[in-house]
């Protein structure tokens, strides 16, 4: 007990580990990353080629069986909406709605990270190359931050998989408490009612009043919503561990800039024809080639930053885009369905629009992290000692200053920038539409 309560909540970073996946936070993003293929593990060493192949055509049949089962869900509830749509309740028919929009984001999850070698690409320079891990010892600051994250990483892995066991939980436990509630498990307890399920699909069997089939429903329903939660908030913590460090390393590339090393001398001078003496900082010749060095190190530091967060937008755009349009739609759909003031939908709808508006936001504001403290560049570099330097490093900063001049941001497919302004305009644009949806 003692080793499982330290793994969970000791939020301190141990010594001894040779490699980031080795910290808590990351094994717990292993496990669930792996139950929908997407984390980027590599073939064990020693392995021969029957073994190699064996386990590449596992990963194949994996991300086919996802693929199939959000096809088949697709289709199945489509199905069942078409049939059912003139015998439904609005509460009723906005749920299926919205798990229809679910599968729409995770069928784009599957497309563009699960089947898409990028992903993979990005997630293994992350894993071997940009986590802190690897930058911890450069200095007393570096260690700092990477502790600070580190801590912030186990707490939000922890919280978000808490998050997710408990809607999950809810989702499915609400119409199975309601069905015992209604008395529809005991014997000739359904009398001319059906059973009330968590997901609704069109099966082959009869999954509305008969048990045997209500059962098999009740476990294929545990099943996929499962599998879709995992779809939804796994690649929303794999995704925000990634802005975290990004947020990290920015920070320690400010501590840098802010602490560059000034003249260690002052220059003394006379004006021409006068007795007026003037002191300035100036670089020596052996200083300025430690300057050239520093520059260079920051320079290319912040080149490594950038093109890591831009291959992130190239990556993550069509997702984040994709679920930026779900937000849009189902928060207006959500707030419809909340403000029939009723027992039924508030107990069915609320805790879904809290949960789904508070994970925009929560998103929104880790991406902003990364504009917010990229922003402070600029004012870093402008700080900077530039007028003790020689004319080659004024250069260099002047084009440092150019480069660090637009703050940085993850997009959604290069049009919007994901942060606080674009989590604005969707809630400000869910209100309106419900606004005039409720006056018709």
């Amino acid at each position: 007990m003692t080793g499982i309560r330290d793994f969970f909540f000791n939020y301190e970073a141990k010594d001894g580990v040779t490699n980031p996946t080795e910290y808590p936070y990351m094994i717990m993003s292993r496990h669930l990353l792996t139950v929908i293929t997407c984390w980027p593990k590599k073939p064990k060493e020693g392995l021969n080629a029957r073994a190699k192949l064996r386990a590449k055509i596992w990963v194949i049949v994996q991300k086919i069986f996802h693929m199939s089962l959000c096809l088949l869900t697709t289709l199945g509830m489509a199905m069942y909406i078409g049939l059912h749509k003139k015998s439904m309740s609005f509460l009723e028919l906005g749920h299926l709605y919205i798990s229809l929009l679910m599968t729409v984001v995770i069928f784009s999850r599957i497309t563009t990270l699960c089947l898409n070698p990028k992903y993979r690409a990005v997630s293994t320079e992350f894993l071997t190359k940009i986590h802190l891990f690897y930058y911890k010892d450069d200095s007393e600051f570096s260690m700092q931050i990477h502790k600070q994250v580190h801590k912030i990483s186990h707490l939000f892995t922890l919280y978000l998989t808490g998050q997710m066991i408990a809607g999950l939980s809810l989702f499915n436990l609400t119409p199975m408490y309601n069905n015992f509630s209604a008395g529809k498990y005991k014997k000739g307890g359904l009398k001319n009612s059906t059973f009330e399920h968590s997901l609704y699909y069109s099966y082959p069997f009869n999954a509305s009043s008969d048990v045997g089939g209500y059962i098999v429903s009740n476990i294929c329903d545990w099943i996929i919503s499962y599998l879709c939660s995992t779809w939804f908030c796994t690649l929303d913590l794999f995704l925000s561990i990634m802005v975290f460090h990004v947020w990290g390393h920015f920070k320690i590339l400010l501590h840098d800039l802010d602490h560059f090393p000034r003249p260690a001398n002052l220059t003394t001078f006379k004006l021409d024809n006068s007795n007026i003496t003037l002191t300035s900082e100036k670089f020596s010749s052996i200083e300025l080639g430690q300057v050239s060095e520093k520059l260079k190190k920051c320079i290319e530091y912040h080149r490594k930053i950038v093109s890591f967060t831009d291959e992130m937008s190239e990556v993550f755009g069509p997702m984040l885009f994709v679920y930026y349009g779900f937000h849009q739609t189902s928060g207006c759909l959500l707030l419809l369905e909340c403000s029939q003031m009723t027992v039924a939908a508030l107990v069915c709808y609320l805790p879904l629009t809290i949960m789904l508006f508070q994970q925009l936001i929560q998103l929104s504001i880790i991406f902003e992290l990364v504009g917010s403290v990229s922003d402070k560049l600029k004012d870093a570099v402008y700080s900077l000692p530039w007028e003790a330097m020689d004319i080659k490093n004024k250069k260099t900063v002047a084009i440092f200053l150019m480069n660090v001049q637009e703050p940085v941001h993850v997009k959604a497919l290069g049009l919007a920038e994901v942060g606080v302004t674009s989590m604005t305009a969707i809630l400000k644009t869910s209100m309106s539409y419900f606004t005039f949806l409720r006056s018709k």
